[in-house]
């Protein structure tokens, strides 16, 4: 999703870097950054000392993909209006971030530099990811993703996607969290 980035910043790769180079693995997806969601085509690329046990992972974890799948990422990726299209789609995934943020303005949200979700610091708000998950969607119809399992840090935060929600379903989100939350 490194193209997906709301704040017009180059990309920072960090193979780049002479001192991180050989120790990058870069994952990457179509499911994403191209709205391929259905398609699970994606790519692991790093030091060649590590690939054989990726590959081994891959082959043990991952049901092999069908060639046309393959064979419409690699046109999608290579495409000469990729890059514009990434950009048309990044535009109204800022537009629908900056209306979730308008509409949330001072619940405990994480700006996001890019993406199409963004996180709520439910600690904050004295309550644990499930039990907002659950207001929200019981209450007010609105369904988050408690991030439980996402890392260190994760039990803490309720993800909330707007990728495919259009702008008309989200100028009630304040009303909908305000009757599920207070």
């Amino acid at each position: 999703m490194d193209r997906i980035r709301f704040d017009s910043q180059p990309r920072v790769h960090p193979g780049a870097h002479a001192a991180l180079a050989g120790r990058t693995i870069i994952v990457g997806s179509a499911s994403k950054e191209l709205r391929m969601i259905g398609w699970r085509v994606g790519w692991v690329v790093g030091p060649q000392e590590i690939m054989a046990d990726i590959h081994l992972v891959g082959l043990t974890n991952v049901v092999c993909q069908v060639g046309i799948a393959q064979q419409a990422v690699a046109d999608a990726l290579t495409h000469p209006e990729s890059g514009a299209d990434v950009a048309a789609a990044t535009q109204v995934w800022r537009q629908r971030c900056e209306l979730v943020l308008d509409q949330l303005a001072g619940y405990p949200c994480i700006r996001p530099h890019g993406g199409w979700s963004l996180l709520i610091d439910t600690r904050s708000m004295g309550l644990t990811p499930e039990e907002t998950s659950q207001r929200l969607f019981t209450r007010a119809h609105v369904a988050a993703t408690p991030m439980n399992g996402w890392g260190p840090s994760g039990s803490r935060y309720l993800r909330l996607v707007f990728a495919n929600e259009p702008a008309e379903r989200l100028t009630d989100l304040r009303t909908r969290f305000d009757t599920a939350l207070t």
